[in-house]
């Protein structure tokens, strides 16, 4: 006997996965992302002794920094707490990143 296959599972998982990539993965998120891994770098904190002052796992701030996580508003304020510097400069990049179409 043949196993069925259902013809909707393809469109449906492309849709999926094309959903997943549009919105972490724009050079605008880049920006942000390289500005934030910067600034932990600066404050001298470790990605597990950040993790640890914010109360998440290192995993989630690490796919923060490396693309693989979308970066929510009250965590980006949250990590810019715990990184002691201004959420204000971090938007003001994505602003920039924004006003110049990159």
């Amino acid at each position: 006997m043949t196993p069925y296959v259902s013809n909707f599972a393809t469109p449906y998982l492309v849709s999926i996965i094309e959903t997943m990539k549009s919105s972490p993965y724009s050079p605008h998120y880049e920006k942000l992302r390289a500005w934030l891994k910067e600034q932990r770098d600066e404050s001298g904190l470790s990605l597990r002794e950040a993790s640890l002052a914010m109360g998440r796992h290192h995993s989630v701030l690490g796919k923060m920094e490396q693309d693989r996580r979308k970066i929510e508003v009250l965590e980006f304020v949250r990590y810019c707490q715990v990184l002691g510097v201004d959420p204000h400069e971090g938007l003001d990049i994505l602003i920039t990143s924004l006003k110049d179409g990159d």
